[in-house]
C-alpha cells in the first residue's frame, strides 16, 4: 500500500491510526487510491481460500475508515 502512497496506510496492529483534522481530505484520497487498486491489493495478500475472501477484508476496512473520516470531516465543519 505504501508502494501505492498511501502513507496512512498500513498501521501496525498495536498502534492506533490518528489522522489530524486537516490530513482528512487527503486521507479520504488515499482511501479511493487504495479502493482503485483493491484487486492489486488483494492478489498481493491472497491466500489459499482464493482472491474473494482477502478482497472482502479490505472492502470492508476501507469503507470503515471511510465513514470515520467522513464522520470527521462533518464534526470538524460544523466546529
Amino acid at each position: 500500500m505504501r508502494a501505492l502512497g498511501a502513507r496512512f496506510l498500513p498501521v501496525p496492529t498495536d498502534d492506533d491510526l490518528e489522522i489530524d483534522a486537516e490530513e482528512v481530505a487527503e486521507f479520504l484520497r488515499v482511501v479511493a487510491l487504495l479502493r482503485e487498486h483493491l484487486y492489486a491489493i488483494a492478489e498481493n495478500t491472497r491466500r489459499p481460500h482464493g482472491l474473494a475472501e482477502p478482497r472482502a477484508g479490505p472492502v470492508r476496512r476501507l469503507r470503515n475508515l471511510e465513514v470515520a473520516a467522513l464522520h470527521a470531516q462533518v464534526i470538524g465543519a460544523a466546529s
